[in-house]
């Protein structure tokens, strides 16, 4: 979150699959979240303002981020597994 020039808005204990049911503290953020629209002339998702969370262990495994329900429950997920690949509608 450095690199995007963020104040931590606190610090919360978080558990992971790494720390088992020793948490570690991570630090909070509030940040606007927006998913563009696959057509153009349609509106884009927003979320002004989200509390998430940093965890550097998301990087050591190839993942940017990860979206949890409280953004999702406004959206129709679809993964296709044997392709790889998702569509997200909202």
């Amino acid at each position: 979150m450095t690199a995007l020039g963020l104040t931590p808005t606190g610090r919360i204990q978080i558990n992971t699959p790494s720390t088992g049911a020793t948490p570690h503290m991570a630090d909070q953020y509030d940040v606007g979240i927006a998913i563009p629209p696959g057509v153009p002339s349609h509106p884009s998702l927003i979320f002004p303002t989200v509390a998430v969370t940093a965890s550097h262990l998301l990087a050591t495994q190839g993942f940017h981020a990860l979206i949890g329900r409280d953004i999702l429950r406004g959206c129709l997920l679809t993964y296709n597994g044997t392709t790889g690949t998702f569509t997200l509608a909202y």
